[in-house]
C-alpha cells in the first residue's frame, strides 16, 4: 500500500552511467524532438528540429559523447545539452507517447 504524497520512485532499468536516446515527431508541431533517458522511465526532450536529419544528427552526437565518457559531472552534462543546436522551443509530449518511448528504452535494454 502506498501512503503519503508524491510519486513513487520508479526503478531504473538502465545501468549507472548508461543513457538511451532517440527522436520522436511531435504530433501537433510535427517537429522532430530528440530525447534522452538515464533510467528508462524519465524521458526528457532536449531539442526540437524542423528536419528529421538534424534531429538524428543531434541524437547521434549525444550518444557518441556519452559512450566516449566525455562528460562526468552534472554541470558538464548540462553545459553540453545547452550547447546542442535546436530550431524551436521544445513542446511537451502527450503522456501516451512518453510511455511508448519508455517502453522503447526498456526493450532496447533487453
Amino acid at each position: 500500500m502506498f501512503k503519503g504524497f508524491g510519486r513513487r520512485q520508479k526503478k531504473s532499468v538502465l545501468e549507472n552511467n548508461e543513457l538511451t536516446t532517440g527522436i520522436v515527431q511531435h504530433p501537433v508541431t510535427l517537429r522532430w524532438q530528440t530525447w534522452i533517458s538515464f533510467t528508462g522511465n524519465d524521458i526528457q526532450c532536449i531539442t526540437a528540429h524542423n528536419q528529421r536529419e538534424d534531429a538524428n544528427r543531434v541524437a547521434k552526437q549525444m550518444a557518441d559523447a556519452w559512450s566516449q565518457g566525455k562528460y562526468q559531472t552534472g554541470e558538464e552534462v548540462t553545459t553540453f545539452i545547452k550547447s546542442l543546436p535546436t530550431d524551436a522551443v521544445i513542446d511537451p509530449l502527450p503522456q501516451d507517447i512518453v510511455m511508448q518511448l519508455s517502453q522503447q528504452a526498456l526493450s532496447a535494454r533487453k
